[in-house]
Parts: structure tokens; C-alpha cells; sequence
């Protein structure tokens, strides 16, 4: 009975790790190493703001104060270009 305990609890956690590394590999296609897919940008600046909320990101804005002046118009944030870099590169 003891054997038969020990068998049936290694393998539902074979089954749970099983499962687990299922959920985690799906949907991941063309995702950044973070998991999460990167928002679509516009542009090439370094920071940006929403086109609409949710859309894409339109980056077309040189210095956080310019984004700011539009964004604060438009009742919207800025945000850094998700698809540049700052960690350790000179410009």
C-alpha cells in the first residue's frame, strides 16, 4: 500500500510538472525573452506614445519633453521605445 502511495504521488507530480511547462511554452512565438511580445511601434525615436489606447506605439519624439507636451494634450503617457535599448549603449 505504502509502494502504491509513493508510485501515484510521483506521478501526478510528473503530471503537474508536465503541465505546467505546457502552459509555459505556449503562445510564445515571436515573444521577447521577458514572455510578453513587444507593442507595435512606429518610428524610430526614443520615446514614444499610445496611436490609440491598446495600438501601436508612435515614437517619433527625441526627448522625454516634447513627448510630454503631446502626450499631456492628448491625455495620454510616454514611454521609452521598447524596441531601443538604453542598458549600457552609447549614442
Amino acid at each position: 500500500m505504502k509502494t502504491l502511495t509513493t508510485f501515484t504521488a510521483i506521478a501526478a507530480l510528473i503530471a503537474g510538472i508536465s503541465i505546467a511547462q505546457a502552459q509555459g511554452t505556449m503562445g510564445k512565438t515571436g515573444s521577447s525573452p521577458s514572455g510578453m511580445q513587444a507593442p507595435q511601434t512606429t518610428g524610430n525615436a526614443a520615446f514614444c506614445i499610445p496611436a490609440s489606447p491598446g495600438g501601436p506605439l508612435n515614437c517619433k519624439y527625441a526627448s522625454m519633453a516634447a513627448c510630454e507636451k503631446d502626450a499631456k494634450a492628448q491625455n495620454l503617457n510616454c514611454s521609452p521605445n521598447p524596441k531601443k535599448s538604453t542598458t549600457g549603449s552609447k549614442q
